[in-house]
């Protein structure tokens, strides 16, 4: 039988320290996995749990702003930082090859990780968000996409919008998520974890990455299912043009009825399929 309770652990990248959970056999097959907005590695815990069942041992870790351990400067959130940062964790870990599946801005860390660093990954699920150059030329040429980006551009500078969002007691950064589609329950899970000025800022800083680096992210080579949901900021339009991106072998799966926080409401219609992707791609177990 699968084991698929939760570890804990450390990993230090450079003077980084970055808390990491997994899930599944300690010699299963490897897939790192990548949090959004204003996520942690816990969001992966009804994924991970049941990727375990087949055999996939799921790695996470609070990301660069959300570990406690590595809340550098806010100027140091670029895209090849925070994909240094991953890499790091891998290496950390002994991995060689994984597979990687990112959530949100974590999918967007995570196209750029798979384009820049194909030798180390062997297949990529990218959730919600589109490739990074699909979604630069929609903001450019959709003005529905524009708008939906624009409201996501008017949480910066981190720090002021951090501090708006927090003004009476958390009003605004509730109001957002609920917005959102967020659950209840999770609103106020997460309002609590990012509920204080620092914290926060740094989650923001990820929407520091300019739309001209974006644009710069090479065709994706590996394998790769990309897993779209209706929801805030990303349009149908844009989710269409992100093939057009990759060079490898590409599938798309649209799950209805779900919205966009689908780690924490639809872990179960998300495994089956993540499963399928990670087998079809064969054995890697080597290490570094």
């Amino acid at each position: 039988m699968a084991d698929h309770r939760q570890r804990q652990n450390r990993v230090q990248v450079d003077d980084l320290v970055f808390d990491v959970r997994e899930w599944g056999p300690s010699d299963g097959e490897p897939l790192l996995a990548l949090h959004g907005f204003p996520q942690c590695a816990a969001s992966w815990d009804g994924l991970g749990r049941r990727l375990a069942e087949a055999g996939i041992r799921t790695i996470a870790f609070d990301q660069r702003g959300y570990s406690a351990g590595a809340r550098p400067p806010l100027d140091t959130y670029t895209l090849e930082a925070v994909v240094a940062d991953a890499l790091g964790v891998a290496d950390g870990l002994g991995l060689g090859r994984f597979h990687l599946c990112g959530f949100g801005n974590g999918a967007m860390q995570s196209w750029e990780l798979a384009a820049s660093a194909p030798d180390r990954v062997r297949s990529l699920t990218a959730l919600r968000f589109p490739h990074p150059r699909a979604f630069a030329l929609a903001v450019a040429a959709d003005a529905e996409q524009r708008a939906q980006w624009t409201a996501l551009e008017e949480m910066n500078p981190p720090v002021l919008a951090a501090r708006a969002l927090l003004a009476d007691d958390g009003c605004g950064l509730r109001e957002f998520l609920h917005g959102s589609g967020m659950p209840p329950e999770e609103v106020e899970r997460t309002a609590s974890r990012v509920g204080e000025e620092d914290v926060l800022a740094a989650a923001l800083a990820w929407h520091l990455i300019p739309l001209e680096r974006m644009a710069e992210v090479d065709k994706t080579l590996v394998p790769t299912l990309y897993i779209w949901t209706d929801g805030p900021a990303l349009t149908r339009d844009t989710a269409a043009r992100c093939g057009d991106h990759v060079a490898g072998e590409f599938r798309t799966l649209t799950l209805p009825g779900i919205g966009h926080w689908m780690l924490e409401t639809a872990a179960d219609r998300l495994a089956g399929p993540i499963t399928t992707h990670v087998r079809a791609t064969g054995s890697s177990m080597e290490t570094s």
